[in-house]
């Protein structure tokens, strides 16, 4: 249905191939095969979790988009992201890293400091190192569900210390886990798009005073929560897609 609108060590290791929560029961289709010329990559964070992740690497320069997977106390992990939703990123020319959060996956650490303290931060720290390391150019992150909490509490925090900044980001269901340490009212002026269902669309509609003039807002009759909006909606990838595209000119 249309819309109604010090830094971490990297481990180098390349293998060839709400209580804060969020509601992230079930599982995902993953939607057919992945793309191919993944690599499976091991990274450590500042605080010395190691974390995996699928790369698929883009031209020198090339934006890429950096994807935070549910919440991982609940299970979800980087293979929650549909296989055709990955190979539109990537035949748009995207750089695109699909992490295991910490506690979920094949990562290391604790589920629950992924969204509660500061550690989560650590994680998308790591990740846009490694990125920016391999030759990527600007960054964008899209979150699902207290994903989104890593997220903002990274793009608040990029900046003092001379990191990787977002030049975009993704709310797919944001609430108020996304809050857990850091307002929205402090998230730096960049583009951004929420999408979120008509039953969840309370959290996203009360961001919509604090939009610099670059947001957007998707909302869906029939959708669902976070990643499980890729089941509920037809093309909701093609919207996600657009939505990058918009922010990167492309």
């Amino acid at each position: 249905m249309a819309p109604i609108i010090a830094p971490p060590t990297l481990i180098l290791s390349t293998l060839l191939a709400c209580s804060g929560g969020g509601d992230d029961s079930g599982a995902v289709d993953t939607g057919g095969d992945d793309p191919a010329g993944v690599e499976v990559l091991s990274l450590d964070t500042r605080d010395g979790v190691t974390l995996q992740a699928d790369l698929y690497a883009g031209a020198g320069g090339a934006p890429a988009v950096l994807l935070l997977h549910m919440n991982p106390s609940g299970g979800w992990s980087r293979v929650d992201w549909p296989g055709d939703f990955l190979q539109r990123l990537v035949d748009q020319g995207f750089w695109v890293l699909a992490l295991d959060r910490r506690g979920a996956g094949a990562s290391g650490g604790v589920a629950e400091d992924a969204y509660q303290g500061e550690k989560g931060r650590y994680d998308v720290e790591a990740a846009a190192i490694l990125l920016d390391g391999r030759g990527a150019g600007d960054l964008l992150v899209v979150a699902a569900s207290n994903g989104t909490t890593s997220m903002v509490d990274y793009a608040v925090w990029a900046g003092g210390e001379g990191l990787p900044e977002p030049v975009g980001l993704g709310f797919l269901t944001g609430g108020s886990y996304t809050e857990n340490q850091t307002a929205m009212e402090d998230l730096p002026a960049v583009p951004a798009f929420f999408t979120y269902s008509t039953a969840e669309r309370a959290w996203s509609v009360d961001q919509e005073p604090l939009d610099p003039g670059s947001w957007s807002f998707r909302e869906y009759e029939d959708g669902a929560h976070g990643t499980h909006m890729f089941e509920a909606v037809d093309d909701f990838g093609a919207d996600i897609e657009a939505e990058l595209l918009a922010i990167t000119g492309g």
